[in-house]
């Protein structure tokens, strides 16, 4: 073999190199994007499950103590430390039938990049929660 098809080879060979470090520098990005998407998936299903927790506890305490005003007193205040800026409501649906709802400050799905609006945070059954604010409710029976 010439010296010239060797030397073509070597520069082939560093060109592999490269574009292989290339792919694997944008699998690494992109690994790294997926972990923090199911980092903020996981704290806004936290939050959620926290607020369902508050208002099935205000449910509970409604149906088997008649809803004294000590008891909603102090689980609305104890919504606030659950969930940020959390309010939780109580709603008549008519007979028997009440409607349990926390709300809170909804932060947007896709904070670091701005790609997700906070108004499309679903909102309330009752409709108490206004815009920027993600909602929970349960119906139960007194």
């Amino acid at each position: 073999m010439s010296q010239v098809s060797e030397r073509g080879e070597r520069g082939s060979t560093l060109l592999e190199v490269a574009i292989a470090l290339g792919i694997m520098a944008m699998c690494g990005l992109g690994l790294m994007s997926t972990q923090l998407g199911l980092a903020r998936h996981a704290q806004l299903a936290a939050a959620r499950e926290r607020a369902a927790f508050a208002a099935d506890a205000m449910a509970e305490a409604a149906r088997v103590a008649r809803a004294t005003p000590a008891t909603t007193d102090r689980w609305q205040a104890l919504a606030a430390s659950v969930v940020p800026a959390g309010r939780l409501t109580m709603s008549s649906a008519g007979g028997d039938a009440s409607i349990a709802s926390v709300s809170w400050a909804a932060t947007p799905h896709g904070a670091a990049s701005g790609s997700t609006p906070v108004s499309r945070v679903a909102r309330c059954l009752d409709a108490t929660a206004s815009a920027g604010r993600a909602c929970v409710a349960l119906a139960f029976l007194r």
